[in-house]
């Protein structure tokens, strides 16, 4: 069967778009894709993490956004407080999905940089229904939507080490292609229906609120 092969370093990883980009004017694209990281290094700056952003070891634009890969201590952070920062900092007309995730990813600068099974589970969380619903059924407040894989959301919140209350983040089961899982959804300034409905209209069926699963563990 052969020998195993050496893991690549575990990475925190964030991945951003802005929301209905080719709704936008041709003529538009180009300025948008230079605002993404733009407002990026601002919110990193902001959460005094600018060195961070500067020495990642994967940040590349993916045309409508942005994918982001930093040494895995940073995880609790990109929740706390880099996704309120960023709400912060972006403009008016200009919203944007997030998802965190962590997991091992190929480093350096070339082609092949930023690969793995991780990296993929990024992208089809941020495609993911619920959290595409959070933009569209909220206000222009509402500027950062996030959903958090199951695994982030175990090491850093319910760890307690990003510092949120479990309860700002909305279970919710995910299924996008082969990829299925239970992802968390975070917003972190909600607007219109999110405040009238809740983050999902109806409770997932068969999955547990935070507190709800910590209290039948403790």
């Amino acid at each position: 069967m052969g020998y195993g092969v050496e893991l690549p370093p575990y990475r925190a990883i964030l991945v951003v778009d802005v929301k209905g980009f080719g709704g936008w004017r041709g003529r538009d694209h180009a300025e948008l894709a230079r605002l993404v990281p733009t407002v990026l290094r601002r919110a990193f700056a902001e959460c005094g993490l600018g060195g961070e952003w500067d020495r990642a070891p994967l940040s590349v634009s993916t045309g409508d956004g942005w994918v982001l890969g930093v040494r895995s201590g940073l995880l609790p952070r990109l929740l706390n407080p880099v996704l309120p920062a960023l709400q912060e900092v972006l403009s008016d007309g200009v919203r944007m999905r997030a998802t965190v995730h962590i997991g091992p990813l190929t480093g350096g600068r070339a082609v092949e940089a930023g690969n793995g099974e991780a990296r993929v589970q990024a992208h089809r969380l941020l495609d993911a229904g619920p959290v595409r619903a959070l933009l569209d059924r909220s206000g222009p407040g509402t500027r950062v939507a996030a959903v958090v894989s199951e695994r982030a959301y175990a090491d850093a919140v319910v760890s307690g080490y990003a510092g949120d209350d479990p309860n700002l983040y909305v279970p919710v089961p995910v299924r996008v292609k082969s990829f299925a899982q239970t992802a968390y959804l975070r917003v972190p300034v909600p607007t219109g229906e999110l405040l009238s409905h809740g983050f999902t209209r109806a409770a997932p069926s068969g999955v547990q609120s935070g507190r709800t699963a910590r209290s039948r563990t403790s």
